[in-house]
């Protein structure tokens, strides 16, 4: 997660509720990294470490990287060091992977990084947001790589819950708020295969393979009043939006956002599923 998201009400609970099928869902991914027994690895974004702890099962070291210290605690209090020996966990802004010295190199001045793989699952779209960041943070994980080691992710690709999108710029656009705003303080970054490919062989990779996958997902049920569901999704992945507002009206645009994506995104037996887009790829840094 990125630096956006430290001070949001992001907690291990809130983030199982409505976030708890992202650990779920990553059978294809981790086929992709296929951990070896001497695997070092690097997982990004790693969260409240549920998929950290499976892979260190499979590998020879883990460090798990991210930016919110609540859920890197949650992870630690759920998987702790005495039955997860070869797992560690650091609170980072992944955006600024390069003043990590003892992460990204191993100091011999070679361009030789101790890494085998770096792995990011369901974050790297929170991580890249920001352009200014965005080829740093792609240097430094080739940097952090041996030779021939690989760089395997998924994230958010090109139309991603777009659905959500509209319906709360809508929300946002119907009291006033400027477009342009709207679009300022958008925290996502959601690219199509054309762009990532080329962002990531800027950066010294080369692609092995890259695509794009339309899966609907099933969010969380709400109850009778029309609470958690979607709009609970909206209120805790969406809160830069709705930092736009006044905090007493925060909810009730999460709520007409709601009810504006009703007609898109509610099954007729009352289950909410949006329009997820999951961009993959395995990238390899060259000897």
């Amino acid at each position: 997660m990125t630096e956006d998201l430290k001070n949001t009400s992001y907690t291990h609970q809130n983030y199982s509720s409505h976030a708890g099928f992202v650990p779920l869902l990553t059978t294809k991914i981790t086929s992709l990294l296929s951990p070896l027994p001497t695997d070092r690895i690097i997982d990004l974004g790693a969260g409240d470490l549920v998929l950290t702890s499976k892979l260190s099962k499979h590998c020879s070291y883990i460090l798990a990287l991210d930016a919110s210290e609540e859920l890197i605690s949650s992870g630690r209090e759920l998987f702790p060091k005495s039955e997860y020996a070869n797992m560690e966990s650091r609170v980072v802004d992944c955006r600024f992977l390069e003043s990590e010295d003892d992460v990204v190199g191993n100091g011999n001045g070679n361009g030789e990084g101790k890494w085998d793989k770096v792995f990011s699952n369901a974050a790297l779209h929170w991580i890249l947001r920001d352009p200014k960041t965005r080829k740093n943070t792609l240097s430094s994980i080739h940097t952090a790589l041996k030779p021939n080691g690989k760089f395997v992710a998924e994230m958010g690709g090109f139309g991603n819950i777009a659905e959500v999108h509209v319906a709360i710029t809508s929300a946002l656009k119907n009291r006033g708020i400027p477009i342009e705003k709207i679009r300022n303080v958008n925290p996502w970054f959601f690219p199509s295969v054309q762009h990532m490919k080329g962002l990531l062989e800027d950066v010294g990779f080369e692609v092995e393979m890259i695509e794009s996958e339309y899966r609907p997902t099933e969010l969380s049920v709400e109850d009778g009043n029309g609470e958690g569901g979607v709009k609970a999704w909206i209120e805790m992945f969406g809160q830069r939006f709705l930092e736009l507002v006044r905090e007493e009206e925060r909810g009730v645009v999460a709520g007409e956002a709601r009810d504006l994506l009703e007609g898109a995104a509610r099954r007729e037996d009352g289950r909410w599923v949006v329009g997820y887009v999951r961009l993959r790829w395995v990238a390899v840094k060259k000897a």
